[in-house]
């Protein structure tokens, strides 16, 4: 296979495949409350991707809050146990737009597709939406010995997928996770206006304008030492 051919995906999943921003907010904000510690959905976004723990690190911190361990532990747990509890409502209708039409056309092509989330329910998201048949490998972030910004995870699914890190393009929304990616030799592909064009070698607003024969064109163009982005940006 040339060098310049994709062979597989890799995604993050929320905020890319699921629509779980909203629960996550929901999830992190009633830590915060707990803490007396305001919380935006701009912090939110920023903790897209970020470890549990080290997400009520970060919310403490914007109240100059000091937790012991063990206060990090329980309210991390029920941190996840509160979010446990909201993805159990979840199905097909929590896609983001134009996803699964992205994972049918992707399969059909033949390219290798993995998961690379932070999220230790990754399992369960992926099941109650329905599109476990579309992935070759789910990497378990349980297995995973550094979070992201390291790209550890992210080396690992092209492992999982037995694909050389630069025969793949893995897509974010996290800054956490483009940061991962950029320290591979993958190409990356942004989700969300938060993020900054020029770290990322393609970015889209919308799930909606992801398209595998786009994508493979910002692959090929990336190999070749081309930028896309400049010529593809959607208002």
């Amino acid at each position: 296979m040339k060098k310049e051919e994709l062979q597989a995906i890799i995604f993050d999943l929320d905020g890319v495949i699921a629509d779980t921003i909203h629960l996550y907010y929901r999830a992190n904000k009633k830590v915060a409350d707990q803490l007396n510690v305001s919380f935006s959905e701009e912090l939110n976004q920023q903790l897209q991707g970020v470890s549990r723990m080290r997400t009520v690190e970060l919310i403490a911190a914007q109240g100059n809050v000091h937790l012991t361990v063990e206060q990090k532990e329980e309210f991390a747990y029920e941190k996840n146990k509160h979010y446990q509890a909201l993805i159990r409502e979840m199905t097909e209708d929590h896609l983001l737009p134009g996803i699964k039409m992205f994972l049918e056309d992707g399969k059909k092509q033949g390219i290798k597709m993995g998961i690379a989330s932070s999220s230790s329910n990754a399992n369960t998201v992926i099941d109650a939406l329905g599109i476990r048949s579309f992935f070759d490998c789910i990497v378990d972030v349980r297995k995973i010995k550094k979070g992201k910004p390291d790209p550890e995870i992210f080396l690992t699914a092209a492992h999982q997928l037995k694909v050389k890190p630069d025969a793949c393009v893995a897509i974010e929304d996290g800054e956490a996770g483009i940061k991962a990616i950029n320290q591979t030799d993958m190409v990356s592909i942004g989700v969300g206006k938060h993020l900054r064009e020029e770290d990322v070698n393609f970015r889209v607003y919308s799930t909606a304008d992801l398209h595998v024969k786009t994508i493979k064109e910002v692959f090929e163009k990336a190999r070749k030492g081309t930028d896309y982005n400049s010529a593809y940006t959607k208002n």
